[in-house]
């Protein structure tokens, strides 16, 4: 019996995941071993869209932000288009001594990304 061949990076896993339209990456070539929590990735040219949110509980600005990225794909936003959920979800949090700074992004599916 033949083996399968390994998943190359970036190819989504499951059935749920193939159905998310996810952007093309690749590990960067400078990176070493990648820790199990997180993952560093490069992505090649895509539109995004993201939010902002400032707060001093973790859960909480995580829960807005993703929350924000929900309504707009639903249609909450200017034109009234609803968008299919893509991934990943980003995130980044600006350093500082204040308040969480975190903007989350989201891909903008390719059926659509010219009219945004």
């Amino acid at each position: 019996m033949a083996e399968a061949p390994e998943p190359d990076a970036g190819a989504a896993e499951g059935a749920a995941a193939r159905a998310l339209e996810m952007p093309g990456w690749k590990v960067p070539e400078d990176v070493g071993p990648q820790p199990g929590s997180y993952e560093i990735r490069r992505y090649g040219p895509a539109k995004w869209v993201s939010t902002s949110v400032e707060s001093m509980d973790w859960d909480s600005a995580i829960q807005t932000g993703f929350a924000k990225l929900s309504s707009y794909i639903e249609g909450k936003n200017e034109k009234e288009m609803k968008m299919k959920m893509t991934a990943p979800v980003t995130s980044y949090v600006q350093p500082g001594s204040g308040p969480f700074s975190l903007s989350m992004a989201s891909l903008v599916p390719k059926r659509i990304k010219n009219n945004f």
